[in-house]
């Protein structure tokens, strides 16, 4: 079947209709998907009467492009599936299941369907943009505090600047030193050699007298400590939009009786993070253990050529060994995160 085509005067009776029987039954009627009659009634909404009658589309030979129910129902799951995602995020998910469907499609399913936009603040500046050049060479490290029944808890997190991807993470009742260098020797020993941590100035990651063990342990690691510049919060923005993120999916949406209950939720919401969800930080169709664990360049190509790529697990474990060239030239063999070999002669 053909592109239906209606004039201004055909969609208000049309929208009218809809508001009386339903927005399905008088697409039926028309002949067109419901999304469309919705997407005339936002449109009539924000215009006056009389401006909506004497608007004319920017591209009236096109007609309206018809969505088969097999696309509605791959968008519809997964956006159910991932109720944190955006029309972005949807796309690139069926993307990579080989299903192609325009944003502009999935945008009008989801509105239809009680998707609300978030509202994004205009920058008045543009702030610059960095990311690390390989796995591990820098991670950022931060602390949310949230509630449990009211008690005060502490999420420690650490993430890898360059794939997103979560080395770790801590659901703590007290933040220390001692539980900041327990998440980064553990993050270590599971997949390498960090070279750089960059946190704030938090007590836990700074003392302003002298230095504390934290400080002391990295040192010993030879791990460069890089703090983020005071009301500069930009500078670990990439852990700052996962902070916002967990909370707004994970802690605002469901109630938690126990540290130990929401420390399970938390532990499936970072394997589905890390594994199943594309991230728009690294160009909106990788999830992060594939840019984390070098399988990009081979999942990109598997995407462009419309294969399910879903269905593969990334519980791959990073390389055992892994090299770091200091600044000083020196280059520090690692094996399971421990330094077995400099400049060519035995460590110790």
């Amino acid at each position: 079947m053909g592109s239906k085509f209606f004039d201004q005067q055909q969609k208000l009776t049309i929208v009218e209709k809809a508001q009386e029987i339903g927005f399905k039954e008088a697409a039926d009627i028309a002949g067109v998907h419901y999304t469309t009659v919705y997407d005339w009634k936002n449109k009539l909404e924000t215009m006056v009467r009389e401006a909506f009658l004497e608007h004319q589309p920017n591209r009236p030979g096109r007609g309206v492009k018809k969505i088969t129910p097999d696309q509605e129902e791959a968008i519809l799951n997964t956006w159910q599936t991932n109720p944190g995602f955006g029309p972005g995020q949807v796309r690139s998910h069926l993307r990579r299941q080989g299903k192609t469907i325009s944003i502009r499609s999935i945008r009008k399913v989801m509105l239809a369907n009680g998707y609300e936009p978030r509202q994004t603040k205009k920058e008045h500046t543009e702030p610059q943009r960095f990311e690390a050049g390989r796995p591990l060479e820098l991670a950022q490290m931060d602390i949310l505090e949230l509630h449990i029944n009211k008690a005060r808890v502490y999420l420690i997190l650490l993430i890898d600047d360059y794939s997103r991807f979560i080395l770790g993470y801590r659901l703590v009742e007290h933040t220390s030193a001692d539980e900041v260098t327990i998440l980064v020797q553990d993050a270590i020993t599971r997949y390498g050699k960090i070279e750089e941590l960059l946190t704030d100035r938090g007590f836990v990651f700074y003392s302003w007298r002298g230095i504390n063990r934290f400080e002391k342990y990295l040192e010993h690691e030879g791990i460069d400590h890089t703090h983020a510049r005071a009301h500069h919060p930009q500078t670990l923005g990439k852990v700052e939009a996962l902070n916002k993120r967990i909370k707004n999916e994970l802690f605002r949406q469901k109630h938690f009786s126990t540290l130990e209950q929401a420390s399970c939720a938390l532990a499936q919401w970072v394997d589905h993070y890390n594994s199943k969800r594309p991230h728009q930080g690294i160009g909106g169709f990788l999830v992060p253990a594939e840019r984390f664990h070098g399988q990009a360049d081979k999942a990109l190509d598997e995407i462009a050529k419309n294969c399910d790529v879903t269905s593969q697990e990334h519980d791959v474990e990073r390389s055992i060994a892994n090299l770091v060239l200091s600044p000083d030239g020196t280059i520090t063999l690692y094996i399971l995160g421990q330094p077995v070999m400099v400049k060519g002669g035995l460590y110790g």
